[in-house]
């Protein structure tokens, strides 16, 4: 698969995924032309890749944990790990949930008021 056909398959730009490829999260080949080209592998990767970027675990963690993108890896690691980020997770919810509910009780208050005036 071609530079070009990985972004439109995984819905990212250009430069994102060359980013990648620079901090050695994702390997590009080339094809029998010398033209860029990724592997099935490395489609798996870059799926993974842009899955755990979407669930929140930044890159600086994925450059810092490379197991999480083996899929020979150490399956107990990889899980501990995501949980791990999955409770960060949780975390933000739960604070963004009690934000949205103060939020909600000053709309409230506020057209209280104003039906009292």
């Amino acid at each position: 698969m071609t530079i070009d056909e990985g972004c439109r398959s995984f819905h990212i730009d250009r430069e994102t995924l060359q980013t990648y490829e620079r901090t050695g999260l994702l390997e590009c080949g080339t094809d029998e032309k010398g033209r860029p080209h990724y592997s099935e592998s490395a489609l798996r990767r870059l799926g993974m890749i842009h899955s755990l970027l979407n669930a929140g675990i930044e890159a600086a963690t994925l450059e810092r944990n490379p197991v999480l993108l083996n899929e020979d890896g150490n399956i107990g690691e990889r899980v501990m790990i995501l949980r791990r980020q999955r409770c960060r997770l949780l975390e933000d919810i739960h604070a963004r949930q009690q934000s949205l509910d103060s939020l909600d009780y000053l709309i409230r208050q506020i057209k209280k008021e104003g039906a009292q005036r």
